[in-house]
């Protein structure tokens, strides 16, 4: 027969049995949770690095098709390389660098310099054209002052000299932009007003060269002679624009050309 004291003893020792079970268990789950955590966030290491690796191998092949001369330049650097080899991979370099940097500020009818059109095409093309403008004056303007029985003031702020402006405005700029680059002297002379920045001439391009540009242009005529000093043949207005004037017969021939080879 068992006594009172034995009793609790007993169950002091299983109380401290269990307790003891129960911090077994808290110390595994938290060794488990502990070592999946390490886990993870090794495998996350691993897919980070993975991930700048695949940006590293992508940035090397974009730059290697951009720029291949660069890239031959950067392998033969490993090689024993000649003074003049050197030379020769720094040169081509250069100019493939040129030949993008001219690619960004050019995206439309980038044209070696002999296609763009001189000063003396443009000026006789412009003389054509005053003479279209003085018809239309003649034949439309003055018989409209007449009737209206108006004077024929040709003083600088007077009707019948500003009506002449607009017709003047008016005429290039809706010429240029219906044709796409081109007016009736123009058209005589077969040469077209491109835009670097355009495949065809927006109305922003049209009326910034052909409305502000020209009247700049008609009220200081020596600053056409930016032309003959220009690599691309540009005057003011086409310099605001970034528009310039070509010889379409040049074009057509470097386009049949092409076609041929």
């Amino acid at each position: 027969m068992s006594t009172p004291s034995n009793n609790h003893e007993h169950d002091h020792l299983k109380e401290s049995t269990q307790a003891k079970k129960g911090d077994t268990k808290e110390l595994d789950v938290s060794a488990l949770k502990k070592a999946l955590a390490s886990e993870e966030a090794e495998l996350e290491r691993a897919k980070r690095l993975k991930r700048l690796e695949q940006q590293k191998a992508t940035i090397i092949k974009e730059d290697s098709a951009v720029n291949p001369v660069s890239q031959e330049f950067q392998n033969k650097s490993t090689d024993k390389m000649s003074s003049q080899d050197l030379r020769d991979a720094r040169r081509k370099y250069w100019q493939e660098k040129q030949k993008q940097e001219e690619r960004m500020r050019k995206p439309f009818h980038s044209y070696p310099a002999f296609f763009y059109t001189g000063f003396w095409f443009r000026f006789f093309a412009f003389l054509v054209d005053l003479l279209v403008i003085s018809s239309i004056n003649r034949l439309i303007v003055q018989p409209l002052f007449l009737l209206l029985r108006h004077p024929l003031n040709d003083d600088a702020f007077s009707a019948f000299s500003l009506s002449k402006l607009v017709i003047y405005l008016l005429y290039f700029v809706l010429a240029t932009k219906l044709t796409n680059g081109q007016t009736i002297g123009k058209i005589i002379f077969g040469i077209r007003v491109v835009s670097f920045k355009e495949e065809k001439l927006s109305w922003a391009t049209v009326i910034i060269r052909e409305c502000f540009s020209r009247y700049i242009l008609k009220t200081f005529p020596f600053i056409y002679l930016m032309v003959l000093f220009t690599q691309e043949k540009q005057h003011l207005g086409d310099f605001f624009s970034d528009t310039s004037v070509v010889s379409e017969n040049l074009i057509r021939a470097n386009q049949m050309s092409f076609e041929k080879q």
